[in-house]
């Protein structure tokens, strides 16, 4: 026991000290663009670029040569829409003022670039949850992404009609500013398709995916405030948008590369899950089916013989059903159906297990419950059929024949043979109301 302690200490230290190494190296990189800024601004936007291109590039690889692997389409479609990124944040970098390749633009041109940019990864955002569960036309994707980048490229190059985003001496335009908080409102709307489908994704992964989102948000605020190219505030939004890539990137990385089947065997495994409960649950009432009933039945059985606890049984069987589907259609034997299952969940308790046996067939396992409490769960079976009756619109009264047997922690019948005999005695039962004519239920000592 000391030697798992020691094991599990050791685990949880190595895990807090390489967090602890990633806060350290995160902050010496931080600081050390700082540095770069206060020494050329044109440097540190650069080396950021730079940055953030390669990482856009590495997504697209990735989430590429590994398509075949995915088992939603989320990945591919961001991993497609990050090459058209990059193919723009490209033409940004080179454009940024005191860069010098397009002589004749000021820093008007970078920031319609970044404007572009921006939407188009927000956009991309946006509508990647729409693929978890649907296929992808790739082909349509490249085009789609293609038309676009080429048509906002000759809107700014060729055309001119592009909107202004920056004038030298004044600051940002209102375009520009409301640019962002619009592509701020996409981000925002981004992370509830993404909450809506966070069961497609690993929890890790999920998590780094909402992280940049967020920072992707809070670099648009920053962004709307500069007024200078070579201000704090432009610093800042480059900044969060660094470490928002690094955590698109590793969501991609995890999902590509470090773990690619975990979301299929997690998938695989829930629909064997759902599988299972359905095997257990009657499609129509909700009830647990025979099988259920019988499963469900001897595990709490078993539960009863250790606490010595004592168990009712009761077989119940819905009166006149083949008259109903004969006179007025199944749709109708299916609504009778129906309200014995609702009579039955409102007499017994949440912790008693209900089943539908099959066609008009129910039982109930009362746990904790003597014989002597069978006049107090006959008056409250009355009462129900009794309120059901007197509110509905039938032409018919709706009766139930039962059989109760006490099932005592010190009995060796199984739950299916408690059944039988329970069956029995509400076959008695039914017999003794058609020669009375009467439909009073009668709970059966067995």
């Amino acid at each position: 026991m000391l030697e798992e302690e020691v094991k599990t200490r050791n685990i949880l230290t190595g895990r807090y000290v390489n967090i602890l190494l990633r806060i350290l190296a995160w902050c010496a990189v931080i600081g050390g663009l700082y540095w770069c800024s206060l020494y050329s601004y044109i440097l540190f936007h650069s080396l950021v670029e730079i940055y953030s291109i390669i990482v856009a590039s590495c997504i697209f690889l990735l989430a590429w040569n590994s398509r075949r692997l995915q088992v939603n389409n989320y990945v591919l479609f961001i991993g497609i829409s990050f090459l058209f990124i990059t193919i723009i944040d490209i033409l940004h970098t080179l454009a940024y003022k005191g860069m010098g390749v397009f002589p004749g633009y000021d820093a008007n041109l970078p920031t319609q670039l970044w404007i572009v940019m921006r939407y188009m990864l927000a956009v991309s955002f946006l509508l990647a949850p729409l693929f978890v569960n649907r296929k992808l036309n790739v082909s349509l994707v490249f085009a789609a992404y293609a038309t676009a980048t080429v048509l906002s490229l000759l809107s700014i190059f060729l055309w001119g009609i592009f909107p202004v985003c920056f004038v030298e001496g004044s600051g940002l335009t209102p375009f520009k500013i409301y640019s962002e908080y619009i592509i701020s409102l996409i981000l925002l709307g981004s992370l509830i398709f993404l909450l809506v489908e966070r069961k497609a994704f690993e929890r890790y992964v999920y998590g780094l995916l909402i992280a940049a989102i967020i920072l992707s948000i809070a670099s648009e605020m920053a962004f709307t405030t500069y007024v200078s190219v070579y201000g704090f505030s432009n610093m800042l939004g480059h900044l969060l948008i660094l470490v928002s890539f690094y955590l698109i990137y590793k969501a991609i990385m995890e999902t590509s590369l470090t773990k690619p089947f975990d979301l299929l065997f997690r998938n695989l495994k829930r629909s064997e899950e759902e599988l299972r409960t359905l095997s257990f649950i009657d499609e129509l009432t909700g009830l647990y089916n025979r099988r259920g009933f019988l499963t469900i039945g001897a595990k709490q059985a078993k539960i009863s013989k250790r606490t010595k606890d004592n168990m009712l049984l009761m077989f119940v069987d819905l009166d006149g059903m083949k008259w109903i589907n004969d006179s007025l259609g199944h749709a109708e034997g299916d609504i009778a159906l129906l309200e014995t299952a609702q009579v039955l969940k409102d007499t017994f308790r949440e912790s008693d297990i209900i089943g539908r046996l099959g066609g008009d067939e129910f039982a109930v396992l009362a746990t904790l419950t003597n014989h002597s409490d069978a006049s107090s769960i006959n008056a409250r079976l009355d009462q129900q059929l009794d309120k059901l009756n007197r509110r509905g619109s039938h032409r018919y009264k709706l009766t139930l024949s039962t059989g109760t047997v006490d099932y005592g922690p010190d009995e060796t019948a199984s739950i299916k043979e408690m059944l039988e005999r329970a069956d029995k005695l509400m076959y008695m039962h039914k017999i003794s109301k058609e020669r009375s004519k009467g439909y009073h239920n009668v709970f059966w000592k067995g």
